[in-house]
């Protein structure tokens, strides 16, 4: 048997030269839906995966650098330039940030029945009124979904040594938009798996003369040269009411809250027995024949889609409103629990900037989409617009609103 001797050597792994890694404990402060590899399911030994996170910082980076890009394409190429992107055969897109999440307690299970309170004639649906999609789906045979409580992870971005200065301010800014505005799984624009920092630093001041300051160090952009093709935090209206020790009750009133601007009932008080006052149903969808070839004065679809109204007995009409060139919309409106950082929680509404939809789809049948002039609740909270509905609402809703424009 004749030896022969290797003349290739193997390459020797040296660690790659970075910037020092940022670390976050972070846990959630109210319950965690969805995430999994499964639809409407958590990931037992993952609840939070190191892809997902990514993808919420970079959206967050859209809406806090975004607004610094004359166009999309300009966004595009620096998004890429950051995270990476998709390699073509004269360019490699390897991002410059490395993400990882250590699972620090996969939390307690929760059954959606032991969450999302019973609704009452009196009280309404409550928080309830959030998770109502994550629901039993008979027709679908979808069971009810399953939430996580008190799910605790560590987070570590890892920097490449290209990283520019700039590029560090702006990633370290999008972890504290996500961290304020967002959330980990399923319906996190609706409080879903809202997060806390263990460091203050990271989160809303108590203090409501340091929160706008706070706000606008998360954002870049100059001048007017704005793209508002996507969501983005630059003219946007951020609602703080007052602080709760509690973030569950915090939530319930947010539910409240949301519940009664869908039903439109201002400036009077929320009847939860009592029927919408918007004209979207009865003045608008049952009149759908006398419609045809003009533009809908619609007000929910401006607050996310697509919506579907169930089939009921004596119903005039029911289906679904979808967007035009797509399935979903997500909404402009962000309604959660935010932690402070002196331990207390106070809620929260976002309503962000962005591009407005002008085409949509109900029961399949296109049709153009405008704005409402003659609404009854438009009329009675002396708004321009429904996003617009939406500030004066919570103004109306919670006492003590701050009103941040950043």
């Amino acid at each position: 048997m004749v030896e022969r001797s290797l003349k290739v050597k193997p390459p020797e792994w040296s660690e790659p030269q970075s910037a020092q890694p940022l670390q976050i404990d972070i846990e959630t402060i109210t319950p965690l839906f969805g995430g999994g590899y499964k639809t409407r399911e958590y990931d037992e030994l993952i609840p939070v995966r190191a892809p997902t996170v990514r993808g919420h910082l970079r959206f967050w980076w859209r809406a806090t650098a975004g607004a610094q890009y004359s166009s999309v394409d300009e966004l595009y190429q620096a998004e890429c330039d950051l995270w990476g992107g998709a390699s073509t055969a004269n360019q490699a897109r390897v991002g410059k940030v490395a993400v990882r999440v250590k699972i620090l307690s996969a939390g307690k299970r929760k059954s959606y029945r032991e969450i999302a309170p019973r609704a009452t004639p009196k009280e309404g649906p409550l928080h309830g009124f959030f998770l109502f999609p994550l629901q039993a789906i008979k027709s679908e045979n979808l069971p009810e979904a399953k939430g996580l409580e008190g799910v605790r992870f560590r987070l570590c971005l890892q920097y490449d040594s290209r990283l520019t200065d700039q590029q560090r301010k702006e990633v370290e800014a999008a972890v504290k938009a996500w961290l304020v505005f967002g959330g980990i799984g399923a319906r996190t624009r609706r409080g879903c798996g809202a997060l806390k920092a263990r460091d203050a630093a990271w989160q809303l001041p108590n203090d409501p003369n340091q929160r706008e300051e706070f706000i606008k160090r998360l954002l870049f952009h100059q001048g007017d040269n704005h793209a508002y093709d996507y969501p983005t935090l630059v003219g946007a209206t951020v609602l703080i009411g007052q602080p709760q020790a509690d973030p569950m009750t915090v939530w319930k009133e947010l539910g409240r809250f949301w519940a009664r601007f869908r039903k439109g009932h201002f400036p009077s008080d929320y009847k939860p027995m009592v029927g919408s006052k918007w004209n979207d149903y009865r003045q608008v969808l049952c009149k759908l024949s006398s419609n045809l070839g003009r533009a809908l004065p619609l007000a929910k679809p401006y607050l996310g889609l697509p919506i579907v109204y169930q089939e009921f007995r004596d119903a005039c009409f029911h289906g679904s409103i979808e967007p035009a060139q797509s399935g979903r919309m997500a909404s402009p409106v962000i309604l959660k629990p935010v932690a402070l950082d002196n331990g207390g929680f106070a809620p929260l509404i976002l309503v962000m900037r962005t591009k407005k939809p002008e085409q949509i789809k109900i029961n399949g049948a296109g049709y153009s989409l405008r704005l409402p002039t003659s609404d009854p609740v438009l009329q009675a909270l002396k708004a321009s617009d429904v996003l617009d509905a939406v500030i004066k609402a919570a103004h109306q809703h919670f006492k003590g609103v701050q009103e941040i424009q950043p």
